[in-house]
C-alpha cells in the first residue's frame, strides 16, 4: 500500500546521439591508445556549448572537462550520413615554437598561396594530436563566435547582432585525421588548436544531466 504515497517523478531525458548533448550532460570515451591518458576511457562533462556562425551555416562546439579540470573541445561532423567527432586542444606560443618552430609557423601568414608546414618535434603530451605535415585547406575566412547554444533556435543576423568576429585559418593532414586551426581575434589575440578526428563510435556512453 505504500506505493500509493510514492512521489511522481519526471521521466529521465533520453540521449541516443552525441548531437543531443547539452550543458550538464556527460559522455564516456572508449579506452583506446588513440587518446592521451587524460582522455582515454574518461567520462567528460559538457560545461558549455558555443556557436561558430558562418555566412550560410553554423557549427556547435562542446566544451568538455574531465574530473581533473582538463578541457577538450568537441565538434560533431556529419557528411553523407556518417558522423565523426573532432577533438581539439589549445596550445601556447612556446608549444607552437617547439612543434613547428615560429619561423615555419609564420609562413602560414606570410605566403599568398595555401601553405604546407612540417612538424619539427612531437612532444609526448601532444603526440596523439599531431600529424607530420599539414596543408591549408582554404583561404582565411571570417566566423562569428557566440558563447551560446543556438541549436534549435534562429541565429542572429550575420555580421549584425552579437557574436565576436574572428578570422579562421584551417590546415589538415593528408589523411584528414588531424587538423591545425588558427583563430585571430580583434586586437590580434591568436588561438592555435590541434584537432584529432575520430569515429563517433568512440563515444561509448551518454549520460543526461539534471534538467
Amino acid at each position: 500500500m505504500f506505493n500509493l504515497f510514492k512521489k511522481k517523478t519526471q521521466p529521465t531525458r533520453q540521449l541516443s546521439d552525441p548531437t543531443q548533448l547539452k550543458t550538464g550532460d556527460m559522455l564516456t570515451l572508449i579506452d583506446s591508445f588513440a587518446y592521451p591518458q587524460w582522455l582515454k576511457g574518461q567520462t567528460l562533462r559538457v560545461v558549455a556549448v558555443n556557436t561558430y556562425q558562418y555566412q550560410h551555416s553554423a557549427e556547435y562546439e562542446m566544451v568538455l572537462e574531465n574530473n581533473s579540470g582538463q578541457v577538450v573541445f568537441a565538434q560533431i561532423e556529419q557528411e553523407d550520413g556518417e558522423q565523426w567527432v573532432n577533438f581539439s586542444i589549445k596550445i601556447q606560443r612556446d608549444d607552437v615554437d617547439e612543434i613547428f618552430t615560429l619561423d615555419e609557423f609564420a609562413r602560414i601568414f606570410d605566403e599568398d598561396v595555401l601553405t604546407e608546414i612540417t612538424v619539427a618535434n612531437t612532444p609526448e603530451q601532444f603526440s596523439q594530436f599531431l600529424a607530420t605535415t599539414y596543408k591549408q585547406t582554404e583561404a582565411p575566412f571570417v566566423s562569428y563566435f557566440h558563447e551560446r547554444d543556438y541549436r534549435g533556435q534562429s541565429l542572429p543576423r550575420y555580421e549584425q547582432e552579437g557574436g565576436e568576429p574572428c578570422e579562421m585559418i584551417c590546415l589538415e593532414s593528408n589523411d584528414g585525421n588531424y587538423g591545425l586551426n588558427i583563430e585571430i581575434w580583434d586586437g590580434g589575440q591568436t588561438d592555435v588548436s590541434l584537432t584529432l578526428t575520430r569515429p563517433i563510435s568512440d563515444i561509448v556512453e551518454l549520460f543526461p544531466g539534471s534538467d
